[in-house]
């Protein structure tokens, strides 16, 4: 929460071009609370302060191109690294090739959930890059899931208002627990695969 309040004077001052900004970089590399930003902007927006629509925009725009350029990146140069830190054996294993295949045939829900939370997005990009899954999917899972999360985000920040960082707190740890519950169910679904590969 303190990080979003730094940042604060430098929406208040740049406006969308510093929401598109944010949120590219939480998106890429850095896991601001992009979500916490989005809903700030949104109370701004319910005072008259920004364009409800704008931050909309400008947050869907920059949550979808960091996570075009995580992909991108990791597709490219992410085995290259890997290999450089020693992980060859590791990524060329029978374990992790069964791991990526089945990553490959549920990735549209994964990339699509992932999305609400910054820290399992960015893993999800980097390991969507890395397995070279098809990018028309993961453009339009993406797009989905951004579009959807932002509308979230932006829409309780606007109705709430001042009250902006008592919902934030809140709704977070409720995101946390819903993507631990998913994650649980999948496991538990996948539990003789698990099994098998762990062998």
């Amino acid at each position: 929460m303190n990080s979003v309040i730094a940042l604060l004077p430098y929406i208040l001052t740049y406006k969308y071009l510093a929401i598109f900004v944010i949120t590219v970089i939480a998106n890429l590399f850095f896991p601001i609370p992009s979500g916490t930003i989005l809903m700030a902007s949104s109370a701004f927006a319910s005072q008259g302060y920004f364009s409800f629509f704008w931050v909309f925009i400008a947050g869907s725009f920059g949550n979808i191109v960091g996570d075009n350029l995580g992909y991108w990146l990791a597709r490219k140069y992410g085995l290259t690294i890997l290999y450089k830190i020693g992980l060859r054996k590791k990524i060329e294993s029978e374990t992790y090739k069964k791991l990526e295949l089945k990553i490959k045939d549920n990735s549209g829900f994964l990339i699509f959930i992932t999305r609400f939370n910054v820290l399992s997005s960015l893993f999800v990009n980097i390991i969507s890059g890395l397995s070279k899954i098809s990018y028309k999917k993961f453009l339009l899972y993406v797009v989905l899931g951004e579009t959807t999360q932002v509308l979230l985000y932006c829409s309780i920040g606007y109705m709430v208002g001042d009250n902006w960082q008592n919902i934030s707190s809140s709704l977070n740890k409720i995101l946390w627990f819903i993507l631990l519950g998913i994650i649980s169910l999948i496991l538990i679904f996948w539990k003789k695969f698990w099994r098998k590969i762990i062998k």
